[in-house]
């Protein structure tokens, strides 16, 4: 594997571990479109990276759980 392949790939093991955010990954892989991301990513046997657990994520999701079990609750 030359050089520039190796860099991609740690590219890609870093957003797939949730190390490199999707703009900044596209950026240094070199590529333009999301698409060609999931299929570099498929390509290597990486999985897409899992939202991070940090407190504005923990806070989004009680926010929706808030808006959205009422009206679950009540579409039955």
């Amino acid at each position: 594997m030359h050089s520039r392949e190796q860099r991609q790939l740690k590219v890609l093991r870093d957003y797939a571990a949730g190390l490199l955010g999707t703009r900044r990954a596209m950026q240094q892989v070199g590529i333009e479109d999301y698409a060609e991301l999931v299929i570099a990513l498929a390509q290597h046997d990486l999985e897409l990276p899992k939202p991070a657990d940090t407190p504005e994520r923990a806070a989004n999701l009680e926010r929706a759980r808030a808006i959205l079990q009422p009206l679950l609750r009540n579409a039955r």
